[in-house]
């Protein structure tokens, strides 16, 4: 998982844009537990999305999960390779398989601020993986 992205706790990406805009994206663990991504359903540009909030869905073999905003602003772009190739997800989840781009309307730096980033991320993904370990032993 590269350190310079910006990580939500319902895995998803943030990637700070040189024109302003953030590009968002499943990361390497979500796409593992998802599986085999089978249908994405994103916003359409122009749509207001909001932190926390949910904007879309991904349909695998195993589930349906919503997605949710680890940012606000307006959908600038979705990836419409998605549309047709859903499975890029699980390809290439940090470049070809990207979800969408936002115009931040919120404050970003603080909106940022509380995902995971640099440093933190090792301790966090660790936590993580107990997590999902003591999940899937109960079960």
């Amino acid at each position: 998982m590269p350190e310079d992205l910006y990580y939500s706790d319902r895995h998803l990406w943030v990637k700070k844009e040189s024109d302003g805009t953030l590009t968002v994206g499943f990361d390497d663990m979500a796409q593992k537990l998802i599986g085999k991504v089978m249908f994405v359903r994103l916003p359409k540009p122009e749509t207001q999305v909001a932190l926390g909030k949910d904007f879309g869905t991904v349909e695998s073999m195993k589930w349906v999960e919503r997605l949710k905003s680890p940012v606000t602003g307006t959908v600038k772009e979705v990836n419409p390779q998605l549309r047709t190739m859903p499975g890029l997800v699980n390809k290439d989840s940090y470049s070809s398989g990207w979800i969408m781009k936002i115009r931040p309307t919120g404050n970003v730096d603080e909106e940022l601020s509380k995902l995971v980033h640099g440093a933190t991320l090792t301790d966090w993904l660790k936590k993580e993986i107990e997590e999902k370990a003591r999940k899937a032993q109960k079960t």
